[in-house]
C-alpha cells in the first residue's frame, strides 16, 4: 500500500512551514540548519503531487497524448481514436481505450485531471497502484461500452465520445465508498469527498433527465459510476467489504440530505 499523506495534513504542514520560513532563515544565517530547509514547503509540495505514482502516470500520458495529437495527428487519425456507438457493429472495440485518452480542447483536459488526481489519489491511497490501476482503465472501457449501447439501443444516434471522464466517474464513486468522509478541497473549502461525489452524479441525472446540448456525454459519466458495481470483484475481499459499509453511509447520507432538503423548502 502506498504512503499517501491526506490533504488535510500536508495542508497544515504546508502552513506550518511556511510560517516558520523566517525562523528557519534565522537558524539557516547561525548554521543551526540547512540551507535547503528554506525550500522545505515546496519539496513538500512536489513530494505530495508525485505521490499517487499510478494516478500521476495517467495525468502525464494524458497530457501528453493530448499536445501530441495537436501536432502529429491528422484530423481522420483522431477521429478514428474516437469512440462511436456504431464501433462496436464493426467490432472496432479499440476506441472504447483511446477515445480516453483524447480530449476536446485544453479546458476538457484540465478539468478531467484535476478531477483524476483528486480522486484518484483518494483511490490509490486506499487500494495501492495495482488495485487502482483495474478501477481506471476498467471504468473507462465499461462507461464508453454503456455509452454506446445507450445511443445504439435507445436514443438510435452515433455520436462520437472522448475523454477520460468515463473513468474520472469510477473513481469518484470508488473514492466515496472507500473513504466518504475524507476532506477534499476541491472547492478551497474543505468538504466530505462523499459531497462533491454526489454532487457530480446529480449533475449527470439531471443531464440525463433535461437532456440539453452542452456537449457532455452525461451517459458515459453514470455508466463510470455504476461500473464500480463490477469492478469491485477484481480488488479483494476486504475492499469489497469497505466498498459496501461505504454504500449503506452514502444512502443514509443522501436519504438524510433529502429529508433536510424538504424540511429547509417547506
Amino acid at each position: 500500500m502506498e504512503d499517501i499523506e491526506s490533504e488535510s495534513k500536508f495542508i497544515w504542514k504546508f502552513i506550518w512551514h511556511i510560517l516558520i520560513t523566517p525562523i528557519t532563515l534565522l537558524l539557516v544565517l547561525f548554521k543551526k540548519k540547512e540551507f535547503a530547509d528554506l525550500f522545505r514547503p515546496f519539496t513538500e509540495l512536489f513530494k505530495f503531487i508525485f505521490q499517487p505514482k499510478f494516478t500521476v502516470s495517467i495525468i502525464i500520458i494524458n497530457t501528453f497524448i493530448f499536445f501530441g495529437s495537436i501536432y502529429f495527428l491528422s484530423d481522420q487519425m483522431f477521429n478514428s481514436l474516437i469512440n462511436y456507438p456504431a464501433d462496436l457493429l464493426n467490432l472496432k472495440f479499440y476506441t472504447l481505450i483511446t477515445a480516453g485518452f483524447l480530449h476536446a480542447n485544453l479546458s476538457h483536459l484540465i478539468g478531467n485531471m484535476i478531477g483524476i488526481f483528486i480522486f484518484g489519489r483518494v483511490v490509490e491511497r486506499k487500494l495501492g497502484f495495482f488495485k487502482t490501476m483495474p478501477i481506471f482503465f476498467g471504468a473507462l472501457i465499461l462507461s464508453s461500452l454503456f455509452d454506446s449501447l445507450i445511443h445504439l439501443f435507445i436514443t438510435g444516434d452515433n455520436i462520437g465520445g472522448l475523454g477520460a471522464s468515463g473513468a474520472l466517474m469510477g473513481l469518484i464513486s470508488t473514492a466515496i465508498l472507500l473513504d466518504p468522509f475524507y476532506l477534499s478541497y476541491e472547492l478551497i473549502v474543505p468538504l466530505p469527498i462523499m459531497l462533491s461525489g454526489w454532487l457530480a452524479i446529480y449533475g449527470d441525472i439531471a443531464g440525463v433527465l433535461n437532456p440539453s446540448q452542452d456537449g457532455i456525454g452525461h451517459f458515459a459519466h453514470i455508466g463510470g459510476f455504476i461500473s464500480i458495481g463490477l469492478l469491485m470483484f477484481l480488488i479483494g475481499i476486504d475492499e469489497r467489504s469497505k466498498l459496501k459499509r461505504g454504500l449503506i453511509i452514502n444512502i443514509i447520507s443522501v436519504v438524510i440530505g433529502v429529508i433536510l432538503y424538504f424540511l429547509v423548502v417547506q
